[in-house]
C-alpha cells in the first residue's frame, strides 16, 4: 500500500490516539454478567477514592512549589534591593544575574532531559483530552522535571508563573496517583480490582480531575476549576464526570486552605494570591459599562498582540533554536541576562516618590466620592499606622497634612514610613529611607506580588499612569520572549500582570480626564486593574465563563459580575475577530493533534467518507494463523492499532464483522504454543461505522463527539470498503486547506483564515497506516478544484 496524496505531510510517531469506545465483544459481556452490584458500586467508590486523592495531593504540591518559589523569589529581591540601598549597583547586578543564571540553567538541563517538561503544558493537556496522547507527557519523570522546572524558572525572578504548569502537574498526577496504588497493592496482590481503572477512558478522567485540582489550587477557584475544564480542556464529559471533577476541585480547596491557614476553621473571606482589599469601594452605574467594553476592546487588542509576539517567537525558536540543545542553554542565557539588566538597573535609574503620594489626590470633588460613605480603606491605614491616630474620615487628611507631618517629624517618623512600606511591598529600590521607588516596587517582588500591588486599592497615585506604562511595555517584551523557552512556566501571571498595568492606567485616565471633570462618582484603579487583567486574559487565552468566575472567587464580590462580564466578552469578540486564542495557537504550532468543535464550510457535502477512507487494509479472519499474527505486528510498516476483522471472502464481498486492536493481538500471541488463536472472542463486534457516501461533518462529529479512534466505511449490505482514523481525518482539513490557500493566492476571491484548531495535519503512531496506500482523493476540494 502506497501513503498517496495525503503523505506529504510530515509524520509525529510520538503521538498516539486514544482509545474511548467501549470494546463490546463476547469476553467483555461475558467478565460484565459475572460483576454483581457490589462490585460495580465497588468501583465506582474506587473512582471517587481517587478524585479525593488526586485533589488532596495537588493541593499539597502546589503549596510545596508555591512556597518554595515565593521564599526564592522573595531572598533574592530583598537581597537585591539591600544592595542598591547601599549603593552597590554592580554587586546587586552580579548578585541578581548569578542567582537567575544557577536556577535557570539547572531547570534546562532538567528540561534537556525530559523534553516534555517545558513549557506549561496546557496545550498538550488539552491535546491528551481531545484523545492525543503524546509522546511521555504523562511519565513521572515529566511530574518531577515540571516541578523542578517550575520553581527555578519562578524563584529566577523570569516574567512567568506557576499557574500553567500546575493544570499540568494536576493532570500528572491524575494519572500517576492511579499508577502508584496499583503499583503498591501489586506487592501484596496481583489481581485487584484496582487494575480495572486503567484504562483510556478513566486515565481521561482522572487527567480531568488533575487539571481542574491544578486551576483549583494555583487560583483557590474551585468552581473555575471545574468551569475551565468544560470550557477549554475536557472534549468528551458526562454528569458523573462533572461530579467528580468538582469533588477534586473542593478537595483541593479546602486541603490547601488547611496548609495556609494552619486551623480547620474556615468562614466567608476568600484566600487567594491575589486577594483584593474591597472595603474601600465605589459604586459605578449604568453609564459605566460603555468605559468597561472599551476596556474589554483593549484588552482584546494588546491581548491579541500579545499572541502574535508568543506565537512568532515560538516559530523562531522551533526552526533555529530547540533542534540543538547548545542553543536552548544559550537561548536561556540571553534571556536570563536581557531580565537581569532591565530589572537591575530600569529602576535604580527611576525617581523616588514621598509617601504623599499614597494619600494624594483628594481634589473637592473626588476626594468625597472616591472615599464613598467615608468607608475604612487603605488611606486611613496609612495614617492610623504612622501617626498613631483613628481617621473615621480618611478624606480630611489631605497632601498638606502630610507635608506637614513629613517636614517637622524625626526619623522615628521616616523610619515607621518605611516599616510601613515594606509591609505594602512597597520597594525602597535606592531612594532615601521614608521614600519609594514605584518601578522597583513592580519589579523587585515576585510575580504574585507584582500583580497584588497593581490590584492595590485605597491608594490613588501611589503607582503614577507613566510608571505603569513604562514597566507594562518592558514587561510585555520580556514574557513575550520568555514564553516557550526549555524551561516549565506559565503565562496566566504575565497575562494578570500585563491586564493589570493596562487596566490601571486606563482606570487613571478615566477618572481624571472623565469624571472628575463632570463632578461623577471615579472607581479605585485597583478595581480597574482587576477588570484589565480580566480582559487581557480572555483576549489572549479566548476564556469567558472560567475568567469571569475566577475573578469573582478572588475578589469575593458579586458587585463587579457585570463589569467582569462586559469586558471579558469584548475581550473575546475582539481577539476572535483579530487572532486565535493563544492555547488553540500553540496546538497549531507544536503540532499537537486537536480536533475542534467545527467543521470548515468549505467541506459541506463536498467531501465523503469515501474520498478520505483508506481502502487496502490489513485485515484478519475471526481464526488466524498465529505466524500471521506475529508477521504483522513484528512489520514496522504496519504500525497501526486497529485492525479490521472481515468474513473468510476477500474483496469487495468481505463482510464486516468487528475490530480488533493491537494491544488484544499482543496478548492473544503472547506465550501461546496454538497454530491458531479465536480473534472473534475478544474483538468489538459493534464498531463504529458509516456507510461509503456519509458527508464529511457527519464522520467528522464521530470522533469529535463520540472519542472514535478508527471507524469503518462499508456499504449499505456492511461489506467493508475502507477505514478511517484520526490521522485521516485530520490531513483531509489540513489538505482542503492547502488547496484552498492555493486557489486563492492563484486569483481566488476572499482571504481563507481557518482556525487551526482544525488544521492541525499530524500523523501519529497510534492510527497511522504505516506507509500503506490511501484511495486516491476523488473530491474536487480536495483535487484543488473549487
Amino acid at each position: 500500500m502506497e501513503c498517496g496524496a495525503l503523505c506529504q505531510y510530515a509524520s509525529l510517531p510520538e503521538y498516539e490516539s486514544r482509545d474511548y469506545e467501549e470494546i463490546n465483544s463476547k469476553l467483555a459481556r461475558q467478565e460484565a454478567l459475572e460483576y454483581d452490584k457490589w462490585q460495580t458500586r465497588l468501583k465506582s467508590f474506587y473512582r471517587w477514592v481517587m478524585c479525593f486523592m488526586i485533589g488532596a495531593v495537588t493541593a499539597m504540591v502546589y503549596m510545596g512549589v508555591n512556597t518554595a518559589t515565593e521564599h526564592l523569589g522573595d531572598a533574592k529581591f530583598d537581597l537585591l534591593e539591600q544592595y542598591v540601598d547601599d549603593g552597590k549597583l554592580a554587586a546587586a547586578f552580579f548578585f541578581n544575574l548569578a542567582v537567575a543564571l544557577a536556577l535557570i540553567l539547572f531547570g534546562v538541563t532538567i528540561v534537556l532531559m525530559e523534553p516534555a517538561a517545558a513549557g506549561s503544558g496546557i496545550p498538550e493537556v488539552i491535546g491528551f483530552l481531545n484523545g492525543s496522547a503524546p509522546a511521555r507527557l504523562m511519565s513521572w519523570t515529566t511530574m518531577v522535571g515540571k516541578v523542578i522546572g517550575v520553581i527555578c524558572a519562578v524563584g529566577a525572578g523570569l516574567c512567568v508563573g506557576p499557574e500553567g504548569p500546575t493544570i499540568h502537574i494536576g493532570a500528572l498526577l491524575g494519572v500517576g496517583i492511579l499508577n502508584f496504588c496499583i503499583f503498591i497493592l501489586d506487592r501484596f496482590k496481583k489481581d485487584h480490582f484496582l487494575k480495572s481503572l486503567r484504562n483510556d477512558v478513566d486515565e481521561r478522567g482522572f487527567v480531568s480531575c488533575g487539571a481542574a485540582a491544578g486551576i483549583a489550587a494555583a487560583f483557590h477557584a474551585p468552581i473555575g476549576g471545574v468551569l475551565f475544564c468544560l470550557e477549554e480542556a475536557i472534549s468528551f464529559f458526562t454528569s458523573k464526570m462533572i461530579s467528580r471533577v468538582y469533588l477534586t476541585c473542593a478537595v483541593a480547596y479546602y486541603v490547601l486552605y488547611f496548609l495556609e491557614d494552619g486551623s480547620a476553621r474556615f468562614d466567608s473571606s476568600t484566600f487567594t494570591e491575589f486577594q483584593l482589599d474591597l472595603t474601600c469601594h465605589i459604586s459605578y452605574y449604568a453609564q459605566d459599562i460603555f468605559w468597561f467594553a472599551v476596556l474589554g476592546v483593549l484588552g482584546g487588542l494588546f491581548g491579541s498582540i500579545f499572541n502574535m509576539l508568543v506565537i512568532n517567537v515560538t516559530k523562531l525558536r522551533i526552526k533555529f533554536i530547540n533542534p540543538k540543545g547548545y542553543r536552548r542553554v544559550l537561548e536561556a542565557v540571553g534571556i536570563v541576562l536581557i531580565t537581569t539588566i532591565v530589572v537591575t538597573f530600569v529602576p535604580f535609574n527611576y525617581g523616588c516618590s514621598l509617601p504623599t503620594e499614597l494619600t494624594k489626590h483628594t481634589t473637592s470633588v473626588f476626594n468625597r466620592t472616591y472615599y464613598d460613605n467615608h468607608e475604612v480603606c487603605m488611606t486611613s491605614t496609612i495614617w492610623s499606622n504612622l501617626s498613631g491616630t483613628a481617621c473615621p474620615e480618611c478624606y480630611n487628611h489631605t497632601k498638606s497634612d502630610w507635608d506637614v507631618a513629613y517636614a517637622h517629624d524625626s526619623d522615628d517618623w521616616r523610619e515607621r514610613i518605611a516599616d510601613f512600606l515594606e509591609d505594602q511591598n512597597i520597594r525602597r529600590g535606592g531612594c532615601p529611607k521614608g521614600q519609594y521607588n514605584e518601578m522597583a516596587t513592580l519589579f523587585y517582588v515576585s510575580g504574585h506580588n507584582g500583580v497584588g500591588n497593581l490590584f492595590k486599592q485605597g491608594a490613588y497615585d501611589y503607582l503614577h499612569a507613566g510608571t505603569i506604562i513604562g514597566f507594562g511595555v518592558l514587561y510585555f517584551i520580556l514574557a513575550g520572549i520568555t514564553a516557550g523557552m526549555s524551561i516549565a512556566s506559565g503565562l496566566v501571571v504575565p497575562m494578570l500582570t500585563i491586564g493589570g498595568c493596562l487596566g490601571r492606567v486606563w482606570g487613571i485616565f478615566i477618572n481624571e480626564y472623565v469624571k472628575e471633570r463632570n463632578g461623577e462618582h471615579g472607581a479605585d484603579p485597583g478595581t480597574w486593574a482587576m477588570l484589565g487583567a480580566a480582559a487581557f486574559w480572555s483576549g489572549s487565552g479566548r476564556v469567558t465563563v472560567t475568567i469571569a468566575v475566577i475573578m469573582l472567587e478572588i475578589t469575593g464580590k458579586f458587585r463587579f459580575l457585570p463589569a467582569i462580564m462586559v469586558t471579558v466578552i469584548f475581550a473575546k469578540w475582539i481577539g476572535d475577530w483579530l487572532t486565535h486564542g493563544l492555547y488553540h495557537e500553540l496546538l497549531h504550532v507544536k503540532h499537537i493533534p486537536f480536533l475542534s468543535d467545527a467543521v470548515p464550510k468549505r467541506m459541506w457535502f463536498r467531501v465523503f467518507a469515501k474520498d478520505i477512507m483508506v481502502r487496502d487494509m490489513i485485515t484478519f479472519r475471526p481464526v488466524e494463523d498465529v505466524s500471521r499474527i506475529r508477521q504483522v505486528l513484528e512489520d514496522k510498516a504496519h504500525n497501526h492499532n486497529g485492525f479490521p476483522v472481515t468474513s473468510e471472502s476477500d474483496g469487495e464481498d468481505a463482510l464486516l464483522l468487528g475490530v480488533i486492536l493491537r494491544t488484544q493481538l499482543e496478548e492473544l500471541v503472547s506465550g501461546t504454543s496454538s497454530l491458531q488463536v479465536d480473534i472473534g472472542r475478544v474483538m468489538n463486534e459493534t464498531p463504529s461505522t458509516v456507510i461509503t457516501d456519509t458527508t464529511f461533518p457527519k464522520t467528522f462529529h464521530l470522533f469529535r463527539a463520540m472519542g472514535v479512534r478508527h471507524l469503518m466505511v462499508v456499504d449499505r449490505n456492511y461489506h467493508l470498503h475502507g477505514l478511517i482514523t484520526r490521522k485521516d481525518v485530520e490531513h483531509a482539513l489540513h489538505h482542503s486547506k492547502d488547496k484552498k490557500n492555493k486557489h486563492e493566492h492563484d486569483g481566488g476571491a476572499g482571504k481563507f483564515h481557518e482556525s487551526p484548531d482544525v488544521e492541525a495535519s499530524l500523523a501519529y503512531a497510534g492510527d497511522s497506516n504505516g506507509g500503506e496506500k490511501s484511495t486516491q482523493l476523488s473530491s474536487p476540494l480536495l483535487e484543488g478544484e473549487n
